[in-house]
């Protein structure tokens, strides 16, 4: 079982930069898990963004990984629905389950059509860096979940 986010860039914000560290180092502990940002183009149209940007998030993908995108059109989850499809897909999948934040101005149509399925965190547009933090926090949630520790109530 192995679990990777997929970010384009990193945060820089402390608001955000320091609650994914740590949320980073909580995974780790319990689940196999990296986390993979490639470089944002940042300031280039929106269409050069996703073009070059996509390349490079499918340049991390093979052809074994599960790809969950985020975005918010996605499937919804509460938090033990979410834990749930998220174990199960560690269990069945043979490669990676990687779940992706893209950048600014979203994905590229190539990384929607390799996706595998779309996640929502909410029907609501967030920021990237937001989320970013929310998607960590899910998966330690979901992680605290599967494993029956306090941390969800």
């Amino acid at each position: 079982m192995k679990l990777v986010i997929l970010s384009v860039g990193r945060p820089k914000s402390p608001l955000y930069k320091n609650g994914i560290e740590e949320y980073h180092r909580r995974i780790g502990s319990c689940v196999q898990f990296q986390w993979e940002p490639v470089r944002s183009s940042g300031g280039k149209s929106s269409e050069a963004s996703l073009r070059e940007e996509g390349a490079a998030i499918l340049k991390k993908i093979n052809d074994r990984d599960f790809l969950a995108l985020l975005d918010n059109s996605g499937d919804r989850f509460t938090s033990e629905g979410f834990s749930r499809w998220l174990f199960e897909r560690l269990r069945s999948t043979s490669g990676r389950v990687i779940l992706c934040v893209g950048g600014p101005f979203g994905v590229s149509r190539a990384v929607k059509a390799r996706a595998d399925v779309m996640v929502s965190l909410s029907p609501m547009t967030l920021t990237h860096d937001m989320s970013l933090l929310i998607l960590f926090e899910q998966v330690y949630r979901a992680i605290a979940i599967e494993k029956g520790t306090g941390y969800h109530h």
